[in-house]
């Protein structure tokens, strides 16, 4: 009875989640290149599905919003590509070691549960 429980919890679980792939060396790809944007891209330090929301992690002196940043997304067979650049620099002053995550309601977008995501930004690790 336990197993069968858990296994409903198990699939459930996966059923409600989204697939997040990150192109961490992947920044020259065509797409980044047709949009001019490969070098303005935002190096993030993870990315993850949290409920409905895409979650990123980046870096920040301090005064990092969600407003400063530009999102691009891409839908194509059933993956949503999303691309993050920066439009206004942090020049505060303290450093936030761990960066900061910012919150994108993935419906915003037109993502489904279990919709698979890229996030087309390279991947800093620390």
């Amino acid at each position: 009875m336990k197993l069968a429980s858990l296994a409903a919890v198990i699939a459930l679980g996966l059923s409600t989640s989204a697939c997040v792939i990150i192109d961490a060396d992947d920044v020259h790809h065509d797409y980044a290149q047709t949009r001019g944007v490969s070098d303005s891209l935002e190096r993030v330090l993870g990315a993850r599905v949290d409920g409905g929301d895409l979650v990123i992690r980046v870096s920040s002196n301090g005064c990092t919003r969600q407003e400063d940043f530009s999102v691009e997304s891409q839908r194509r067979d059933g993956l949503t590509a999303f691309s993050f650049i920066r439009k206004r620099p942090d020049n505060c002053r303290a450093l936030v070691a761990e960066g900061v995550e910012l919150r994108y309601r993935l419906d915003d977008f037109g993502v489904q549960r279990g919709g698979q995501i890229r996030v087309r930004n390279p991947l800093v690790r620390p």
